[in-house]
């Protein structure tokens, strides 16, 4: 590739000193800018707030009703029905609408068992030892959090953080860590350990199984 196809590429006009390090820096930030619009463009044109496959008093004592309604039927449908009337930040609004879904779809109510087994458990006893183990780690990891975001799990058993409502399709289990989330073990010294270990007591493994099976 010449010279003149190069600077086409960067978007770097004739005047501009032409060196590898620029060419490299602008090239890079193209390929960042077309990513985001190829996101942008295959994102749903409207969501939908996913019903709760259990009542909103079926998680206590881990979440309290007022808990859940609050954060589900005001929080939750808000982003859903900002991204669709196209109010505020399309992103925040959007990533919120897809992490709430994934986050309130994974849960089952506190008197229902739920087997630890299958695909969910291969992936995280392969890399965590155990539950406890992978409970730990979810909790060390989410303390790294400055201000709100959520920490969640990959595909390849990987816990990571991401800041405020950003969504990445690498999410595969969610956890909310905004402070709205466990306003029920505030004010607590230990209230953000507490709340993801009861979390992990309300997880659906059929649901996380059924997620590392697509």
């Amino acid at each position: 590739m010449d010279l003149d196809a190069l600077r086409k590429l960067a978007g770097i006009t004739p005047t501009k000193p032409l060196t590898s390090l620029n060419i490299d820096q602008a090239i890079a930030e193209r390929r960042r800018e077309m990513m985001k619009n190829v996101m942008k463009e295959s994102r749903e044109e409207t969501l939908e707030l996913q019903k709760l496959p259990y009542k909103t008093s079926e998680l206590a004592p881990v979440l309290s009703k007022e808990n859940v309604e609050y954060h589900y039927n005001i929080l939750s449908a808000g982003y859903v029905n900002r991204y669709n009337n196209k109010e505020g930040d399309a992103d925040f609004n959007y990533g919120g609408a897809k992490l709430h879904n994934l986050f309130w779809q994974q849960l089952k109510p506190a008197k229902q068992s739920s087997n630890y087994d299958g695909y969910a458990k291969q992936t995280i006893d392969a890399n965590y030892g155990d539950l406890k183990g992978f409970t730990e780690a979810l909790v060390k990891e989410a303390m790294t959090i400055q201000g709100s975001g959520w920490v969640y799990m990959t595909k390849t058993g990987t816990i990571k953080t991401t800041p405020n409502q950003s969504y990445k399709t690498e999410i595969l289990m969610p956890i909310d860590m905004w402070e709205h989330s466990f306003t029920d073990y505030i004010p607590a010294k230990d209230a953000k350990s507490k709340y993801i270990e009861g979390i992990i007591k309300l997880i659906d493994w059929d649901a996380i199984n059924r997620r590392l099976e697509v």
